[in-house]
């Protein structure tokens, strides 16, 4: 079965460390198939395991003793979701801004499929920003920047979409673009004003 792990990064790690890191946990594992698709974010190490249900205590045990603390163990065998829109966008977003990167790719992915026109457009900006600083986590600066134009293309020129700042996200993709300098982003939700009520 396949799982998602992510460890809390308490050594500081960044995604420059990959490399480091997957020869590290391949050898505490004992072998090359066990991990896959390492990421490095400001607080945590997330990777793919494969591994028999059987074995997850005994990984677990070495992962914590010799790397860190496990944070999220979890299936990512298919699973169906009941999330009605709004909620797998905020959630999606709420993944994006905490770095989980891969995870709100995932999400809004459920909200892609069945959409139409300016509205698919924009959510598949969205998870392509998503899987651009995946890139990014794996440190593989090109393809970030890549992947990130086309984010740029699909988000078009709204400013924004269902209580997002998309023109804030899109003047920092311009930016990475520019200096073709990858960096972490956030989504932004538009402030809304409140005004007094007359008196």
């Amino acid at each position: 079965m396949r799982y998602l792990v992510r460890l809390d990064n308490n050594q500081a790690y960044a995604p420059k460390d990959v490399r480091l890191l997957e020869a590290k946990i391949r050898e505490l594992l004992g072998s090359a198939d066990k991990i896959g698709n390492l990421r490095v974010s400001t607080t945590a190490i997330e990777l793919d395991l494969f591994a028999a249900p059987s074995d997850l205590g005994r990984t677990k045990s070495l992962l914590e003793g010799k790397i860190s603390k496990v944070v999220t163990l979890r299936s990512l065998e298919s699973r169906t979701s009941t999330r009605a829109e709004d909620e797998a966008l905020r959630e999606g977003i709420d993944l994006f801004n905490q770095e989980r990167f891969w995870e709100a790719h995932e999400v809004l992915e459920e909200i892609w499929h069945p959409a139409t026109g300016v509205d698919r457009d924009t959510i598949q900006g969205l998870i392509l920003t998503a899987a651009a600083l995946v890139h990014y986590q794996k440190y593989e600066k090109s393809v970030c920047v890549s992947i990130l134009g086309r984010a740029k293309e699909k988000l078009g020129a709204l400013d924004q979409f269902k209580g997002l700042d998309i023109r804030s996200l899109r003047v920092s993709i311009e930016q990475i673009l520019k200096d073709n300098m990858p960096m972490l982003l956030r989504i932004q939700w538009v402030k809304t004003k409140t005004h007094a009520p007359p008196s």
